[in-house]
């Protein structure tokens, strides 16, 4: 069972280029079964699509509300995967200071599902660039967790999965090292293509200027912090999936097997061009190459009914508010939220923590409410108390991303074509509305006729589950697509 995850894949998007894919995403839209999949919640960022993906539950089920969020115990900001019981390994040997965990996860996903139904037979591997996207996306604790850290040798994981680093992994870093691509320039394959379908300059404004990178073609990759804006990560994440296959022989007998595996440089790609850019679309089309000698390589080993795949986004987009069709369109600065606020507060993923107490809700909420480019702003302890209640509206958008414990005092939601960011340029996917909430999905799996249907994230897991002939994940709310069981 294969689930792929690109990051950052707006419907919007997909529905504009979709006539010029040839390879992996041609073949799901030939074979397979199209879902127009909507995030039901407000907080469309990496680590909880990622993780209501892995557990098919909402986040104020799972525990995750951000890619990093204020933690009143350390009173800071923290990574979504920080734990400092958990810290990585170096490929090479000792310790780096990136650490990395599912621990935020308040449920099982289903990795722990696979594994009950299986006795423990099944392997279950979770490969991504992004630690946030590897440790969440199979659920609490998928028997590897692996993903990019340059400090730690490559494509590596940490104690919270393995002690040691298992001989393939150290072996793919020895082999195949991120760094043969830092003396490499990203050119386009087609730039008349990506000019007539895009619509745009290469270097409209509002781009570049983040990560070092530059507003328009040639990209120069450079170090290890530009390589993952580009295609050359797809092409390390791509290797460490193959290098899966092979250590663990995933598909080989009757026990079923689950790899997920998360594409992330597209997000890295989106925020510093936009996702309807040159860049992104020229890495999306590498990518649909990728897939493409993955399925061939997958049909070769297990033939066209030994596997099956979702694939789907973590979130979409906000366009580049320099090209944005929405008047008004904006970055807002959280420290701008922070001032209206009266200081004395932290602004972080969507929400608003009170750094001093007591201090007036109401009055605070009707301040940055006047912040040019909010859209709604609010106490969250009312919503938490009464989220049954709320209809399917804004505010149970809202309702299903606050996360007991974990969220600010405050909510502050940005109106479409906006968002709250510390960039000057580039863009984000803050917003709870349709560019951000609307996502592709595709099911491909012997014996599913190819349709079309309209649904909910959240039936990820619950699909996955059923092509694996297991229960879906304990707190999954919804229903297999399709009629699976």
């Amino acid at each position: 069972m294969l689930l792929v995850v690109v990051d950052q894949w707006p419907l919007w998007v997909y529905e504009r280029d979709r006539a010029l894919f040839t390879g992996g995403f041609a073949r799901l839209a030939r074979e397979g079964a199209f879902v127009r999949a909507e995030l039901p919640y407000a907080n469309t960022f990496t680590a909880v699509g990622h993780a209501a993906i892995g557990t098919g539950a909402p986040p104020n089920v799972h525990g995750v509300l951000g890619n990093q969020w204020y933690r009143r115990g350390e009173r800071k900001e923290l990574p979504a995967e920080y734990d400092p019981a958990a810290p990585m390994l170096a490929l090479g040997g000792g310790e780096v200071e990136e650490t990395g965990s599912s621990r935020m996860l308040r449920v099982e996903g289903m990795a722990e599902a696979l594994r009950r139904a299986t006795g423990g037979r099944a392997h279950s591997i979770a490969i991504g660039l992004k630690a946030r996207a590897a440790v969440f996306v199979a659920g609490q604790h998928p028997d590897l967790a692996v993903w990019y850290e340059p400090a730690a040798g490559g494509m590596s994981t940490s104690v919270a999965y393995a002690k040691v680093a298992p001989p393939w992994l150290a072996e793919l870093a020895r082999a195949k090292p991120a760094s043969r691509f830092f003396s490499e320039s990203w050119q386009p394959r087609d730039a008349a293509l990506l000019a007539r379908q895009t619509g745009i300059p290469d270097d409209s404004p509002g781009e570049g200027g983040q990560g070092g990178m530059t507003p328009a073609f040639p990209h120069a990759v450079g170090d290890a912090k530009m390589f993952l804006h580009t295609p050359f990560a797809d092409e390390v994440v791509m290797d460490a999936a193959f290098a899966a296959l092979d250590a663990l022989e995933l598909g080989a007998d009757d026990v079923p097997d689950l790899l997920a595996v998360s594409f992330n440089a597209h997000d890295y790609a989106g925020h510093v061009w936009g996702p309807d850019s040159w860049e992104v679309l020229d890495l999306t089309l590498r990518l649909d190459a990728l897939l493409g000698k993955l399925f061939d390589e997958l049909d070769r080993r297990l033939g066209r009914d030994g596997w099956a795949i979702v694939l789907t986004s973590d979130h979409g987009g906000t366009p580049i508010v320099e090209r944005s069709k929405i008047p008004g369109a904006r970055r807002i600065p959280p420290a701008e939220i922070a001032k209206a606020a009266g200081g004395d507060v932290f602004v972080s993923s969507g929400n608003v923590y009170l750094t001093r107490v007591p201090q007036d809700l109401g009055a605070m909420a009707s301040a940055i409410a006047q912040v040019p480019g909010v859209a709604a702003v609010g106490p969250t302890a009312p919503l938490i108390d009464h989220c049954a209640e709320q209809d399917a509206s804004l505010f149970k958008a809202i309702c299903l991303a606050i996360v007991p414990g974990e969220s600010g005092e405050l909510y502050v939601v940005p109106q479409r074509g906006s968002l709250i960011s510390e960039y000057t340029s580039g863009t984000h996917h803050d917003s709870p509305f349709d560019d951000n909430r609307l996502v592709p999905l595709f099911v491909m799996a012997p014996g599913l006729a190819p349709q079309t249907a309209t649904a909910s994230l959240l039936q990820v897991a619950p699909t996955v589950a059923a092509l694996l002939g297991i229960p879906p994940p304990a707190r999954a709310t919804e229903r297999p697509l399709f009629g699976l069981r």
